[in-house]
């Protein structure tokens, strides 16, 4: 008997997903749940995930329980004895790494899913997809050990939490903008400088659309703890009607909460591109190092992308190789050539 029939037969389904990544990582398997849930109604499906990506998960209906790993060893020991008295028919590992593997191993499910490269012996069902697809699609590809056969399903959601919305509303009433405001947000910041566009060029894209949307609100909101984008930006503009910060260390709920609000968003390739595209929030991404088919949806039109081609990207590295580190995929790009395209965008989406 084919195992979706057999796990059909069960009175309920309990499933651990291992995902031990940052935040736009863990938004783009949401989809995961959501196609659980049509396969197996009965399912109960918990997530284990690092501190860091917890308010990654939201409000999400198809979510049991988040199970927090803290990073440290004495937790992580902690973690895998009660896992030992808990009851687990599937886990499925998108990261296969020791952490992950041990916790497939002390979650003793029958059904064990894993990348099908090293430390196979943890697991009895393994998955190896080479094709370039998006991220939130390739996610579902473990899925076909369950069944699954129609993969189109792929689209990443958020669901906000209440509070954080609520937040978000205050927030941006204490800002001055009234419900009817047109708004256009900017991400600023990023992880790593090879997907981080300049914030003197953002500043310089936001005078832009002052100057032809001139009813239109925009936003700028950072990272945790970059204050020198902040100052960089406050050198080129002036705080106030038109151009407001949002530089106050907001959680990730709160910031999905305000992205929820937008108009337009224009960002790099980073967690809140994610978490606007789960939001359904249409979007520029500048693209520096990495590849626009990996994280990007295939929707070019609402979910639209800009990059400066060079011959050394997108080369999917961490730091630039190139000598003296110039950037040059992210310092090369001028503001005026990614407003041709924004303008464009944003009279599509903000007059209509």
């Amino acid at each position: 008997m084919p195992l979706k029939e057999r796990l059909k037969k069960l009175k309920e389904i309990k499933i651990l997903i291992i995902r031990l990544k940052p935040v736009g990582d863990t938004v783009l398997i949401s989809a995961v749940f959501r196609n659980l849930k049509k396969m197996f109604p009965q399912c109960v499906i918990d997530i284990v995930v690092y501190p860091s990506a917890r308010e990654a998960i939201g409000a999400n209906p198809y979510i049991n329980k988040v199970l927090v790993l803290k990073r440290n060893n004495l937790s992580k020991l902690a973690f895998y004895f009660k896992l030992l008295f808990s009851t687990y028919h599937i886990t499925i590992d998108y990261i296969n790494n020791p952490t992950s593997s041990a916790i497939t191993l002390f979650a003793k499910a029958g059904v064990r899913i894993g990348k099908d490269i090293s430390r196979n012996f943890f697991y009895n069902y393994r998955f190896k997809l080479n094709k370039i697809l998006y991220s939130a699609q390739k996610s579902l590809y473990p899925l076909k050990f369950l069944g699954l056969r129609n993969f189109n399903d792929f689209m990443p959601e958020f669901y906000v939490i209440d509070k954080d919305r609520k937040q978000a509303q205050d927030i941006l009433k204490k800002a001055g903008i009234k419900k009817n405001d047109r708004m256009v947000g900017i991400f600023v910041s990023a992880k790593y400088p090879v997907r981080q566009y300049r914030a003197e060029h953002f500043a310089r894209l936001a005078s832009m659309i002052k100057k032809d949307f001139s009813s239109t609100r925009v936003l700028f909101l950072f990272g945790k703890d970059d204050r020198e984008s902040i100052l960089k930006i406050k050198k080129k503009l002036q705080p106030g009607k038109y151009f407001i910060l949002i530089s106050d260390g907001i959680s990730i709920g709160v910031m999905a909460g305000i992205i929820s609000h937008l108009n337009y968003f224009l960002t790099n390739d980073t967690g809140p591109k994610h978490l606007a595209t789960a939001l359904k929030i249409p979007t520029l991404t500048v693209f520096g190092a990495t590849t626009e088919k990996s994280w990007n949806p295939p929707d070019t039109g609402r979910y639209a992308t800009i990059r400066k081609r060079l011959n050394c990207a997108p080369c999917n590295k961490l730091e630039c190789r190139l000598e003296g580190q110039t950037l040059r995929c992210v310092n090369d790009l001028a503001p005026e050539d990614i407003y041709k395209k924004l303008k464009v965008l944003l009279k599509k989406y903000l007059c209509r």
